[in-house]
């Protein structure tokens, strides 16, 4: 870790610019490194840098001044990526935090030539001169919320879980949105970019008859994207006891996110899911297959310690192989996939019912 240096004051305006195209779920924690600094500098004017399918996350934001979306698809995305480089430094940001830990983001931030940087020592070559690193090290124990504090804790202090955490901001419209759908539901989103963290289909369809089992007067709803309709189609229709409802693309993002602040726990695989559930502060359990919360992406801590949020995994003790990657395969590497198959659902709908009773009054948000 580089020695921070002394940082030149800041106007009263400060413009600052955080930079965080990688997936879904990592842009929704960068948001606590964005409540965090708003809470600290009210009147600072904050932008962010984010893939163009994760900007809906910042549809009718309080505070964000600026979102720069970067389409990432077909072979002109760094032509996009230089007009988007040009936009940033013509806004001549004060700071710019870049949670990204490789090159493309590196080169952004000094294609702006902001005197005031934080990074992650991954891409130190890349990065401008006198750039504050810090080291980013996947499986230390800390979660990935803690991890982007560390950047920029000489601005702000010393992490705390219970304050430092991400959250969306739902407008009416986005509750409207979901207000069509079931309140007081499980939510089970079981679909996931990578093979080796999408816990079996069975499973799933065991926790729906769990939950419908012992808590008849709630609905199962299913939730993915619109390209995941036939695995969660697959799963209703396997369904013994459970009549879930799909939603599948129906709801746009925020509208996702509305319909989890309205439900009464939300149960997912280490996806983007599992992080918009702590964000709108509704009760989770994360279910881990080839991946581990050790490497930083489990439950918010200070839900975690509330009570309020479950990991389930088979412990690493148990099992030689887990973690085999840090965001998992096409396939098992072995074939046998025990960290998912030996993974019961009985510990999975019993952490859901759990958490499903605790008082309405114990939300924060």
């Amino acid at each position: 870790m580089s020695k921070a240096p002394p940082h030149p004051t800041l106007p009263t305006d400060a413009r600052v610019c955080l930079l965080q195209p990688a997936f879904l779920g990592d842009v929704v924690l960068s948001t606590a490194v964005l409540e965090s600094w708003h809470r600290q500098y009210p009147q600072h004017r904050l932008s962010v840098l984010v893939r163009s399918q994760a900007a809906g996350f910042f549809e009718d934001h309080p505070f964000i001044d600026q979102v720069y979306a970067w389409d990432k698809q077909g072979a002109g995305k760094y032509v996009r990526l230089c007009g988007l480089a040009a936009r940033i430094r013509k806004a001549r940001p004060d700071v710019v935090i870049n949670l990204h830990r490789y090159a493309s983001m590196a080169l952004i931030a000094r294609a702006t030539s902001t005197k005031v940087q934080t990074g992650f020592s991954g891409a130190t070559r890349w990065h401008p001169t006198g750039t504050q690193t810090v080291a980013h090290a996947l499986g230390d124990g800390r979660h990935e919320t803690e991890r982007n504090h560390s950047q920029v804790a000489s601005f702000l202090g010393a992490w705390d879980a219970s304050t430092d955490r991400p959250r969306l901001h739902l407008s009416s419209r986005h509750t409207a949105d979901a207000g069509q759908w079931p309140t007081g539901a499980l939510i089970l989103a079981p679909s996931s970019v990578w093979a080796t963290k999408r816990w079996p289909e069975e499973h799933w369809q065991s926790v729906a008859d769990g939950w419908a089992e012992r808590m008849p007067h709630r609905e199962v709803i299913l939730m993915g994207a619109a390209g995941d309709r036939s695995l969660l189609q697959r799963i209703a229709s396997g369904c013994r006891s459970a009549t879930p409802r799909i939603a599948a693309g129906e709801l746009n993002l925020m509208g996702a996110a509305a319909l989890m602040a309205q439900s009464a726990v939300v149960v997912s695989n280490d996806s983007a899911p599992l992080h918009m559930a702590g964000a709108v502060d509704t009760p989770a359990v994360g279910v881990f297959c080839s991946t581990t919360p050790r490497l930083g992406f489990g439950v918010l801590p200070g839900m975690l310690n509330q009570g309020r949020a479950l990991n389930v995994e088979i412990a690493e003790a148990d099992l030689a192989c887990k973690p085999c990657g840090p965001h998992g395969h096409a396939q098992c590497p072995l074939g046998h996939f025990k960290c998912g198959q030996d993974l019961v659902p009985k510990k999975v709908w019993e952490a859901a019912v759990g958490l499903s009773s605790l008082p309405s009054g114990s939300r924060t948000l």
